[in-house]
């Protein structure tokens, strides 16, 4: 029963309500009867009055009329918004569905970033690390250290410059500038020629290159020090974890 007065058409109703009454009146009164009183000039305000009161019962039920129709159409305004309030309440799950998921899709993104980033970063020091133990096994008791030794730990400084901090960087650049020193030492002072020495009493040559040499080892010593596993493993043992933060070598 509600759907129906919901869905009527009052103005319709309205009309034919009118027609009726029109009708009505009509059959009651009579065409002669009010076509005669409406022509009497003599009776314009009973005339009036009559018209009035016929017409103040149309008058009303039109009013109602609109008032109804103005309902339905507020209803149907309010039911349009609810459904309209529907679609928007699913686009907004759908659209907050979406976010959670391109948000643990961006999560993911960062974690595989990060755990690539520690992987590549461990492994470009791990084979710095390599280089540095392979230089100091190339250059033991009996290689001794030269220009190429130089450049070849300037080189793996510059390497470690993008993978560590400045502390290693500065370790290594020491490590050179020691070879560098040590390579001077030897090009300023030479071993002198000792002739052969039939006698046990060393001559004032041999006594001379037995001083340089020592002070030779003194130098290397020091240089392959560096190399040893318990220096070289506490220079290195920090950087062995990398953490998620971007390395600064600055």
């Amino acid at each position: 029963m509600s759907l129906s007065w919901k869905n009527m058409n009052w103005l319709a109703v309205a009309g034919a309500f009118t027609v009726a009454y029109g009708v009505a009146i009509e059959l009651t009164l009579g065409w002669e009867r009010t076509r005669s009183f409406l022509v009497d000039d003599t009776k314009l305000n009973e005339v009036g009055d009559f018209l009035a009161g016929v017409f103040a019962p149309i008058a009303l039920i039109w009013l109602v009329a609109a008032v109804l129709t103005q309902r339905q159409e507020l209803n149907e305004t309010r039911s349009q918004f609810e459904e309209n309030q529907k679609v928007v309440d699913a686009q907004l799950k759908t659209i907050n569905s979406q976010n959670a998921l391109l948000s643990l899709q961006h999560t993911q993104s960062v974690e595989d970033s990060k755990r690539s980033y520690k992987l590549s970063l461990f492994d470009k020091r791990f084979a710095i690390y390599q280089k540095f133990i392979m230089f100091g096994e190339d250059h033991g008791i009996e290689k001794d250290y030269d220009e190429s030794s130089y450049f070849r730990m300037i080189n793996l400084s510059q390497e470690a410059a993008f993978v560590f901090d400045k502390t290693i960087e500065d370790w290594f650049d020491d490590i050179a500038r020691d070879i560098y020193d040590y390579i001077e030492f030897v090009d300023e002072n030479p071993l002198k020629s000792a002739m052969p020495n039939l006698t046990t009493v060393p001559t004032e040559n041999e006594l001379f290159n037995r001083a340089l040499l020592a002070k030779r080892a003194e130098y290397k010593k020091e240089i392959s020090d560096q190399f040893m596993p318990d220096t070289r493993t506490s220079k290195f043992w920090r950087y062995m974890y990398v953490s998620d933060e971007p390395l600064i070598t600055g």
